[in-house]
């Protein structure tokens, strides 16, 4: 039975992995490797009831969740993402991953999460990103004991002289294609702090369309380097 979920999910996904790997054979205008520019076929395990890995990535059929391993990339400073893929634009990231956004994309697809037929125009712009609500939560270890924090318990918005962590509204986009070319692949962007039509999931906090306010808060991250797990659920 598991051979057979197996290679059902698998044919389900040829037409879209067919239809990227051409997209993705275009020049990019990142440093993501070529190997990730070009991914091979993982192939989708079952590996509990309702439960699925593809590559690194966990998906949770029932909660609408998928999980999969990153790393803190800043502990300080100025931010445009939250999550960008290792090679990407990892100098104005809190966290960076290992797995591609080509993946991860297929699993949101495989979860249901619905993205926008009308992305933003460009990077910064002040409209809100439309698409579905999702949860975006980190787990990491703190001393010897798991904890689990949402995203923005790590970010802080500058208000006037004060920074604060804000609410956040986070949106699953989809990223969109460019003249042939899946944009979230290319450039490596899965979770844009600053309004970014590349990234799978974007942000409809108010200010999104300032790269000026959003920051590290510098209290609550761990150091440069710790190995977390992010959670990023429909809402």
């Amino acid at each position: 039975m598991n051979v057979i979920i197996k290679i059902s999910v698998v044919m389900i996904l040829l037409p879209f992995l067919s239809f990227f790997s051409l997209l993705s054979a275009q020049e990019p205008s990142s440093k993501i490797s070529s190997e990730s520019r070009n991914p091979r076929i993982l192939p989708i395990n079952k590996i509990a009831p309702g439960v699925f890995r593809l590559g690194e990535i966990q998906i949770h059929k029932g909660a609408r969740s998928a999980t999969f391993p990153a790393q803190v990339n800043m502990d300080k400073g100025l931010l445009e993402y939250l999550l960008v893929q290792s090679g990407g634009k990892t100098h104005e990231s809190l966290l960076i991953t290992d797995v591609d956004p080509y993946y991860l994309n297929i699993a949101f697809l495989l979860l249901g999460f619905e993205g926008t037929d009308s992305p933003l125009a460009e990077q910064g712009v002040a409209d809100t990103p439309k698409g579905e609500a999702v949860e975006i939560s980190i787990i990491y270890r703190d001393g010897d004991r798991n904890r689990k924090v949402t995203a923005e318990t790590w970010i802080a918005k500058s208000i006037g002289e004060k920074k604060e962590s804000p609410s956040m509204i986070w949106i699953y986009t989809g990223s969109k294609v460019m003249q042939g070319t899946f944009l979230a692949q290319a450039e490596g962007s899965i979770v844009a702090v600053y309004h970014d039509p590349a990234a799978l999931i974007d942000n409809a906090t108010p200010g999104g369309e300032s790269d000026e306010i959003w920051f590290v808060r510098e209290d609550a991250v761990p150091s440069a380097g710790t190995p977390v797990t992010v959670v990023i659920k429909a809402k």
